[in-house]
């Protein structure tokens, strides 16, 4: 898995996700990958996540997180080239978003809580 980059400045919407993704010839793995938001403004956090994810297999069509943990939930994430559908499920556990692609593949990431980096002391 690539590594996570840590910060000790305030994010901005401009930083790259703090995101950690397997090849896709992984597949005997339980999840793909790991996100860490910087915050709980998830639709300014996804507009950043979502053209890492379209790497994985293609681009992304909709996206499944849990209905809890989040300040907003926004129904859709507005990009340059497509709209992509947000979908929350009372039974989807906060550290896990369901990543549904175009092509119909699907793919699981592990979702850490959001907030800052630890000091790395």
């Amino acid at each position: 898995m690539t590594s996570l980059e840590y910060r000790t400045d305030p994010p901005t919407a401009l930083d790259p996700p703090r995101v950690g993704l397997e090849k896709v010839a992984e597949h005997h793995l339980l999840l793909d990958g790991c996100w860490w938001p910087s915050s709980d403004d998830l639709g300014a956090q996804l507009r950043a996540l979502v053209p890492v994810l379209d790497q994985v297999r293609g681009p992304v069509g909709r996206l499944l997180l849990s209905a809890a943990g989040w300040a907003t939930r926004p129904h859709q994430v507005v990009l340059d080239d497509r709209t992509v559908s947000l979908g929350y499920l009372a039974d989807q556990p906060p550290s896990m978003m369901t990543v549904r692609c175009v092509d119909g593949g699907t793919f699981f990431m592990r979702v850490a809580p959001s907030g800052p980096a630890p000091d790395q002391g």
